[in-house]
Order: C-alpha cells, then sequence, then structure tokens
C-alpha cells in the first residue's frame, strides 16, 4: 500500500538490497530522548557499521514544523553547497559475519500528523523485511551520573520484556512517538520492543555517556549482534570521573543532594516527559569527556532552581 497524504507520495526510495533477517533500531530526537540518548545511541550504532546503505526516507514536509526543526544550510566562499532539510531516514547496516542486518531508523520526533507518520514507518519496515523492532528512548528519573541504568522495557507482549531482561514498566499519560509508533507497530502484528534509559535530573541537555552504554549493550544483547562498546566504556569512565571530581570541588551541600538522589531506587518513568533541551548547534557530543568540565555549574542552577 502506498501511503499518500495531500496527494503526496509521503515515502522516498532509493534501494532496494537484499536483507537478511532485518531487525530495526528506531530512535527518535526530541521529548522522548533526555540527554540525547536515544539519537546518540542511533548515530554510535550507526559509526559502528563500514557497510551503510540509505534506503528510504519520510518527505519532511507533511510532518514537521520548520520554524521548530529549520533546515540547515552550507555556504562555502558565498556558494551555497547544501540545504539539509529535518528527515526520518532508514539506513541498511550490513553485518556479513552474522546471520542478520540492521536497519536504523533515526530522525526528529514529528510535530504533525503521527498516525500516518507511524503507519508510514511500519510499512517501510514491512516491506524491507524487518521481523522485530527495538525502539530507544530516554526520560528524566530519580538516579544520579554514577549510578547503574537500569532499563526499563515496553513489549508487544510482557513475556518478551521478561526474557530481556529489562525491568517492566508501569505508566499511564501522555506519550511521544516511542509509543505511538509501537502502537502502530501492533496495530500491524510486528513484534516490537521500547527500552528506556533514565538519566539524572540536574544533567539537563548535557550528554549521559552510562545510559549509551546500557543501551548499546542491551541492544547487542537481545539481537545476539555483538556491537563494540570500547570506546563507550572509556568515555563514561572518564565523563563520571569528571563529574564526580566537579561534584567534589562543589561543597557538601551538592554531594548530599547527590546522594539522596541514589538512595531513591525506583526511577520514574512517568518523568519520560522530562524535557530534553537542545540547541540549534546540535547535542554536545557524547564521545568528548571534557564537556563534563562545566558541568557543575548546571547543577548549581538546578539545585538553585534556575534551571
Amino acid at each position: 500500500m502506498l501511503v499518500t497524504l495531500w496527494g503526496m507520495d509521503i515515502i522516498r526510495r532509493f534501494e532496494e538490497p537484499k536483507l537478511r533477517r532485518p531487525v530495526a533500531i528506531v530512535a527518535f530526537g526530541g521529548w522522548n530522548d533526555a540527554c540525547d540518548v536515544a539519537s546518540t545511541s542511533a548515530d554510535f550504532i550507526l559509526d559502528a557499521h563500514k557497510n551503510t546503505t540509505v534506503l528510504a526516507e519520510l518527505e519532511s514536509d507533511p510532518f514537521y514544523d520548520f520554524q521548530q526543526h529549520r533546515p540547515v544550510i552550507d555556504i562555502r566562499d558565498g556558494v551555497t553547497r547544501s540545504l539539509t532539510w529535518p528527515r526520518l531516514r532508514f539506513t541498511a547496516l550490513e553485518r556479513p559475519n552474522d546471520d542478520r542486518d540492521i536497519v536504523l531508523v533515526s530522525g526528529p520526533e514529528p510535530n504533525f500528523n503521527w498516525k500516518t507518520f507511524s503507519r508510514s514507518i511500519v510499512e517501510v519496515l514491512d516491506s524491507f523485511g524487518v521481523e522485530e523492532v527495538l525502539m530507544i528512548g530516554a526520560y528524566v528519573g530519580a538516579v544520579s551520573h554514577s549510578a547503574t541504568v537500569a532499563l526499563s522495557g515496553v513489549g508487544s507482549d510482557s513475556v518478551s520484556v521478561i526474557r530481556s531482561g529489562l525491568d517492566s514498566a508501569n505508566y499511564s499519560g501522555p506519550t511521544g512517538i516511542v509509543g505511538v509508533v509501537q502502537g502502530a507497530c501492533k496495530e500491524a502484528g510486528l513484534w516490537s520492543l521500547s527500552m528506556w534509559a533514565p538519566t539524572p535530573p540536574y544533567l539537563s541537555g548535557n550528554p549521559f555517556p552510562k545510559a549509551v552504554l546500557g543501551i548499546v549493550e542491551k541492544i547487542s544483547d537481545i539481537t545476539n549482534l555483538h556491537i563494540d562498546t570500547a570506546e563507550l566504556i572509556t568515555v563514561d569512565a572518564e565523563y563520571t570521573q569528571k563529574v564526580d571530581d566537579a561534584i567534589e570541588d562543589a561543597g557538601t551541600d551538592l554531594a548530599d543532594y547527590l546522594e539522596e538522589i541514589e538512595s531513591y531506587n525506583e526511577p520514574i518513568l512517568g518523568s519520560l516527559l522530562g524535557r530534553s533541551p537542545k540547541s540549534d548547534d546540535g547535542p554536545p557530543s557524547i564521545l568528548d569527556p571534557d564537556d563534563a568540565d562545566g558541568l557543575v555549574d548546571e547543577i548549581v542552577k538546578f539545585l538553585n532552581g534556575d534551571a
């Protein structure tokens, strides 16, 4: 079935490779992407593969408010070289040493026409023979930057969540595009599982490598497709140490606050509405531990109610 809106073909197809039992990994920037964990996890997985092919995109006009998601222009020596629009992209990641491939789906959360957007995603995945859909989300929880990341799961069925080793989530309230796309998967009879990482409330829009590491490791575990996380392990250790040092220099009040957070053992999935501020320049690099240097100022602002 060809999905159209306003007489426009929504799906732009570029390649039709023969994929082997593909699993889809889906991540959106925006509301369900606290600390850019979901989008950074997708970028890391993409960068970990040498053989990649752009399969398709969804046309951006029906789905995005361009005053919120502005196109990006590249001008060199007074000449416009490129104009890039916000988009949802489907990319094949070939894994010649395994018996299955990955279809990575990533882009900003849409502003409009969520039903059509979600059903279009499912149509494309079905056309490529995708058997499983893994979705990534992150929310603001009552956790600290140094605690082990406890991932929660929402699946097509309770058995899938239990087998994945994820904590079963309980939540009732507004949802982001992750929940809507998962609903479209269920409507189409396509198995799906979303995994959710809590992020510290004081990190705000700063990176959180520990959650990215937890997400990528869990994806590797569920799919039996090993994704090398050595770089992430190193970055997480360096980042955590820098934040620890900054907190120690800040004094006892801040340390006491973080100790109180660590004593609260239940991540708040209900806080998945938590904000994830973005800058027009894009998210900070998750692979730069030096981003932690100024983090203590953000924490102090949070404690003072200025964040």
